[in-house]
């Protein structure tokens, strides 16, 4: 028997009803020559068993506990068959002609290393979810909330892929690299697109290829760590992956804006517990993190000035207390604003 052409892989944390409307929406692909793989991640609500017994040609994998989102989807891609490897978050609904937009624009852009595709809101359609992913200092969704009117309807290059329904050569995943399993969830697609472009490959993205999100529908039940997961990763991506030109130069002003985000959070939720585990796990792994840097860094192709056009502007730490200040005082009264142009 050949092998696929491409293979989906799904990673699934007791999303039992989740998986029922996503795994039927593959069914009706008409893009045929593909493979489905769910990596269970330790689930205790019989999801396992209904893909058993109502989706038989789905291939499960089946893991102990929870390991987190990047080991899942790694085991799920060692496992997998196809040429192309897609990735879907089980809380998506997927176009009929979702798979087969993204292998046409594979195929029809060798330059393309990976893809993103248009995600709208499940509940309210005419909503943007996910077109494309940036960096800047954290990873920013273009469009996110926006009534989708078209403005999003054009292919273009850009910076990264949401994970959560994307397409990779298998090619280039062997180049850089699987996803970052010290991550354990969020972020771990920038790194991974990060280190992609840094080694020359670029990322379409396929307005084409839609799919229908329900954002956020396993995370939203464990908020503490999923804070501790983004303002540790994030700090994981730029230390990893950023030529050392354009690290420093951003380094102050992300660090002041890192901090400001965990003492908003501190003051909300009166949690230091899960402030201070931020901080302790940076140090714990700032030694594994650096040698990390060292390997990604030996692999990059491109200069430093082509990270910053897709990822930028980094707004100076000057420039970023400016606009700080206009929110909090206004237009016209702070001369400190006033003197320092903001970018």
């Amino acid at each position: 028997m050949s092998a696929p052409l491409a293979s989906v892989v799904i990673p699934n944390w007791n999303g039992r009803m989740l998986l029922q409307t996503c795994l039927a929406s593959l069914r009706r692909q008409t893009c045929r020559d593909f493979e489905i793989i769910v990596v269970d991640n330790g689930s205790s609500d019989g999801s396992a068993e209904m893909i058993q017994a109502c989706y038989p040609e789905v291939r499960l994998i089946r893991l102990s506990r929870n390991e987190g989102f990047s080991r899942a989807i790694n085991r799920g891609i060692r496992a997998a068959a196809g040429k192309y490897i897609a990735l879907l978050n089980n809380d998506t609904e997927a176009d009929p002609k979702w798979l087969g937009e993204l292998i046409k624009a594979l195929e029809q852009n060798p330059e393309a290393g990976f893809c993103a595709s248009k995600m709208l809101n499940f509940f309210q359609r005419n909503l943007i979810d996910n077109a494309g992913d940036r960096l800047a200092f954290y990873g920013n969704i273009t469009g996110k909330g926006e009534i989708d009117a078209g403005q999003y309807d054009r292919p273009r290059w850009l910076f990264s892929a949401c994970a959560g329904a994307a397409i990779y050569r298998r090619e280039m995943l062997m180049e850089t690299g699987l996803f970052d399993e010290d991550f354990f969830a969020y972020y771990e697609d920038v790194d991974l697109g990060l280190r992609a472009q840094l080694m020359g490959y670029r990322c379409l993205y396929v307005p084409t290829a839609v799919v229908y999100h329900i954002h956020q529908a396993t995370s939203d039940r464990m908020p503490a760590r999923r804070f501790l997961f983004l303002q540790r990763n994030i700090v994981f991506v730029h230390l990893k992956n950023l030529p050392l030109k354009l690290l420093l130069k951003m380094l102050p002003a992300f660090l002041a804006v890192h901090l400001l985000v965990s003492l908003i959070y501190l003051a909300k939720t009166r949690d230091l517990k899960t402030v201070l585990s931020i901080y302790l796990q940076l140090v714990k792994n700032l030694p594994a993190t650096l040698k990390k840097r060292q390997a990604v860094q030996k692999k990059r192709k491109v200069p430093a000035a082509y990270i910053e056009s897709i990822t930028g502007p980094f707004p100076s730490l000057s420039s970023l207390a400016a606009r700080w200040l206009k929110k909090l005082f206004g237009p016209g009264k702070s001369r400190a604003e006033n003197k320092t142009p903001a970018s």
